[in-house]
C-alpha cells in the first residue's frame, strides 16, 4: 500500500525558481497508478554531507535564505504530493552520522526542520514533515537527537540487521534479542509517535562479513514479527530487492579512496553492497530472504 520516492533538491531546481516539474510529477503519478500511498524523501543533507543547488553552495542550514528558498521549493511540492497520494517527506537522510564531527549541524537542521515542518503545514496540515535517522547511531546519543526527534512529526529511521566491532560497522550480525531491542529504542526514542522504516536492510556476505542467507533471512523473520505486534511501526521499505552489482560498488566506494578507513574496510563495504539484495545481481537467484519477505507481504495484507 505504499510506495518511496526518493530525488535530490538540485534535480528540481534546475536555476533559481526554476523548477522540473515532470522529475517529480512523473514518479509520483506512477506511483498513485499503482495504489501506492508515497513517502518523499528530498534531503537537502544527506548522509555524505549537504545537496543544496550550487547558487546556494556552503550557506549553512539556518540560513534564512535557504530556508526561505527550500520552502519556496515546498510550496511546489507539496500540493504536487498531496494530489498523487504521499503521505510524509523527510527533508534530511542520516545527518546524525556527522553530529559528532560537526559540532553546530544539529542545531542549524533545528532551526531548518522547525520552519519548513511550519511552512509544510501551512500547505497542508495533515502533511508528515520529519528527518531521517540512522538506528545504529541511537546509542551515541548525539547532543541535538532528542530536539530533532521532538519536531518530527514521525519518527523516520533506516534499519539494519548488524552492528560495528572495531570500527567495521557491518562486521558482527544482530542477534534476535538485540534486533527486538533496537526496535524497542526506535520507538520509545520517538515517545508515542507513529514510525517509519524508510531503508530495512541485512547483507548476506560470508567471506568478509560474518553473515549469510539464514541470517538474512531471520533479520526479516524477526523484524516482520515485530512489526505485527507494534501499530506505530506503519511503514517499512526494504532497502534492495536486488543485489549492487559490482560496477555500481566500486562506483559508490570509490568516494572512500581519499578517506581516512581502517583497512579492509571498503572491501567489506562492497561485500555489504553486493549480497544485500533479497535476489541476487549475478544469476538472479532468489535468497531465502526474498520467500520469508513475501510471506510476510500476504500476512500484512490479510490483515
Amino acid at each position: 500500500q505504499v510506495g518511496r520516492l526518493q530525488i535530490d533538491w538540485p534535480e528540481l531546481e534546475l536555476a533559481p525558481g526554476v523548477y522540473d516539474k515532470n522529475a517529480l510529477e512523473d514518479p509520483l503519478k506512477e506511483l498513485q497508478n499503482d495504489g501506492l500511498q508515497t513517502f518523499l524523501l528530498i534531503s537537502a543533507y544527506d548522509s555524505e554531507g549537504p545537496v543544496l543547488p550550487d547558487y546556494l553552495s556552503g550557506r549553512k542550514f539556518d540560513d534564512p535564505e535557504l530556508i526561505d528558498r527550500f520552502n519556496h521549493l515546498m510550496d511546489w511540492v507539496i500540493p504536487m504530493l498531496v494530489a498523487n497520494g504521499g503521505y510524509a517527506i523527510s527533508v534530511s537522510n542520516e545527518a546524525d552520522n556527522s553530529f559528532g564531527e560537526l559540532e553546530n549541524l544539529s542545531s542549524e537542521l533545528l532551526v531548518f526542520l522547525t520552519q519548513v515542518k511550519d511552512h509544510v503545514h501551512s500547505i497542508d496540515a495533515q502533511m508528515a514533515v520529519t528527518v531521517t535517522f540512522a538506528e545504529g547511531s541511537l546509542a551515541s546519543n548525539f547532543p541535538g537527537t532528542d530536539a530533532l526527534l521532538e519536531v518530527c512529526d514521525v519518527g523516520v529511521f533506516n534499519f539494519y540487521g548488524s552492528t560495528a566491532t572495531d570500527n567495521f560497522p557491518f562486521s558482527r550480525s544482530l542477534s534476535p534479542t538485540e534486533i527486538r531491542s533496537d526496535i524497542q529504542q526506535m520507538l520509545s526514542k520517538v515517545e508515542g509517535k507513529n514510525v517509519i522504516i524508510q531503508e530495512l536492510g541485512m547483507h548476506s556476505g560470508s567471506q568478509l562479513l560474518t553473515s549469510n542467507e539464514e541470517t538474512q533471512r531471520l533479520f526479516f523473520e524477526v523484524f516482520f514479527g515485530e512489526m505485527e505486534k507494534e501499530n506505530r511501526i506503519k511503514a517499512a521499505y526494504v532497502f534492495q530487492l536486488v543485489d549492487w552489482s559490482p560496477a555500481l560498488s566500486a562506483i559508490y566506494t570509490d568516494s572512500f579512496n581519499d578517506a581516512e578507513v581502517p583497512e579492509g574496510y571498503i572491501d567489506a563495504f562492497i561485500e555489504s553492497l553486493n549480497t544485500i539484495g533479497l535476489i541476487q545481481f549475478s544469476d538472479g537467484q532468489r535468497r531465502a530472504s526474498w520467500d520469508e519477505f513475501v510471506e510476510w507481504l500476504d500476512r500484512f495484507k490479510e490483515n
